[in-house]
């Protein structure tokens, strides 16, 4: 029985020496964790909670601001979807290489409009072109599936911790101290505005129409988000402004030709529009004004002429005078 009693008095000296060792905040924090974004992550959807205890997690555990916390759920969400962004890359280029292939069968798809059996082969050639250059457009839009919805989750998150977390009013930096109200200097609208549109600017455009088309569909967004967000809390655009710092680095570094073959992301050659050649019809017409080895004139051939008619009537006429 003595030896009993001594080797649990032991082990609770070695619990109170343990107990004892622990710092005093850091129990404080392991008390905070789930507390002040329990009470409004309950009844969120499942994907806006997870972002709002991640966000706490770089708070309490990494001892970070508010807004740092939400630089670095940013940052690492973007660095989990980079895969994401690569794919969508190569399959781009990809696409791009294919592109030559693919329009010559949809003009001869265009020849045969009317007979299904016909489309329903040339159908089937695209495929095989895809497969060929291990392309496809429906994998243009993977990172939107995934982007989309954490874009929006994150929004809500923030939205709702703006409302429901009380040291969000603090948890700022600068001049936006205050991550649950809007920005009275219109600084950080500003600030994601222009970091949109350099994102977008640094894209590296193919020369399609849709694409320029879209392009300048982006600009006008860049421009009417600032009267539209002015009103959002700051927190918001702490997460904004992020989002389009990485974008911008991303689209610059993936237009590195050592990381875009570190990434496996084919090179698209530069096409430049060649001269039109001339058609038999036009070269026969040609043939037939000029003859069939053309004299390049060193002044305009009319101007001559109608200079020469000019003077012969010039002449007829002082004859009949005489």
């Amino acid at each position: 029985v003595a030896d009993a009693s001594s080797a649990a008095s032991g082990v609770a000296d070695a619990v109170a020496a343990n107990v004892a060792s622990l710092d005093a905040s850091a129990l404080a924090s392991a008390a905070r964790v789930g507390g002040e974004v329990a009470a409004i992550a309950g009844d969120s959807w499942y994907t806006t909670s997870a972002l709002m205890y991640a966000i706490e997690y770089f708070h309490v555990a990494q001892d970070m601001e508010w807004w740092a916390a939400i630089v670095a759920t940013t940052v690492a969400m973007r660095v989990v979807a980079l895969p994401l962004t690569v794919m969508q890359q190569k399959n781009a280029a990809r696409m791009h290489l294919a592109k030559p292939e693919i329009e010559a069968i949809n003009k001869l798809a265009q020849t045969h409009s009317q007979d299904k059996e016909a489309l329903e082969r040339y159908q089937a050639e695209i495929w095989k072109i895809w497969a060929k250059y291990d392309c496809n457009p429906v994998k243009m839009f993977a990172p939107l599936f995934v982007q989309a919805p954490v874009f929006i989750s994150f929004f809500i998150a923030i939205q709702r911790m703006s409302a429901g977390v009380p040291s969000f009013a603090t948890g700022g930096a600068s001049w936006f101290t205050d991550l649950s109200v809007a920005d009275a200097t219109y600084a950080l609208p500003l600030l994601s505005s222009l970091t949109f549109l350099l994102s977008v600017e640094t894209n590296p455009p193919n020369g399609t129409e849709p694409q320029v088309g879209m392009k300048w569909g982006m600009r006008a967004l860049a421009a009417v988000m600032i009267p539209l967000t002015a009103s959002f809390p700051q927190g918001v655009f702490v997460y904004w402004v992020t989002t389009n710092v990485f974008s911008l680095f991303q689209a610059t570094a993936l237009r590195a030709p050592a990381l875009k073959k570190l990434a496996g992301i084919p090179d698209v050659p530069v096409v430049h529009a060649a001269a039109a050649a001339p058609t038999a019809g036009s070269a026969r017409k040609i043939a037939e004004k000029f003859g069939d080895a053309p004299v390049m004139h060193a002044s305009n051939p009319k101007m001559k002429q109608g200079k020469k008619a000019k003077r012969s009537s010039q002449r007829q006429e002082g004859d009949t005078l005489e």
